[in-house]
């Protein structure tokens, strides 16, 4: 299930989004400070082009998924998400989160947003999420892939869409 992020969310978001392990899969990767995630909370919160999802798995908080860049004419958007992995991976309940986040996410853009195209930008080198994402009918636009340098290092980022 997914619901709108509220304040008393921010930092279990903060704290599973400064997980190294997720941390690794973004291309900003510094440890996010309570300041600027207080920062970035009121910048998201009152944009309408923006959407901040709470995931709930097993009754309880386990991810976050943003919407980003909406547009309601065109019937687009990107999306991004991470899990709470230090409180999921020792329940055993990690791949059952990850699954159900994302299919959440699409019902989400399909049926609340009402999108065309759902974007994602995804690391080359994130193979769990790309299997992830091609199994649920993303497909890649290669003319939409770059490479940019992530702390020092030549880094390719592909894009992926699904169409409704």
């Amino acid at each position: 299930m997914l619901r709108p992020a509220e304040p008393r969310d921010l930092e279990d978001v903060r704290r599973w989004r400064n997980h190294p392990e997720v941390r690794a899969q973004f291309l900003y990767r510094d440890v996010i400070t309570p300041e600027v995630h207080r920062a970035w909370w009121s910048r998201v919160s009152s944009d309408p082009g923006r959407r901040v999802l709470i995931y709930e798995h097993d009754g309880g908080p386990a991810g976050a998924v943003t919407f980003q860049d909406h547009d309601p004419v065109g019937r687009t958007a990107e999306w991004g998400f991470f899990l709470d992995l230090d409180g999921l991976r020792p329940r055993g309940a990690l791949f059952g989160a990850w699954v159900g986040l994302e299919q959440a996410a699409i019902r989400y853009a399909r049926d609340e947003l009402r999108l065309a195209v759902l974007g994602a930008r995804t690391l080359a080198a994130n193979r769990p999420v790309l299997a992830l994402h091609r199994r649920n009918g993303f497909v890649e636009v290669p003319e939409r892939h770059y490479r940019t340098d992530i702390d020092g290092t030549p880094t390719d980022v592909l894009w992926l869409e699904l169409r409704s």
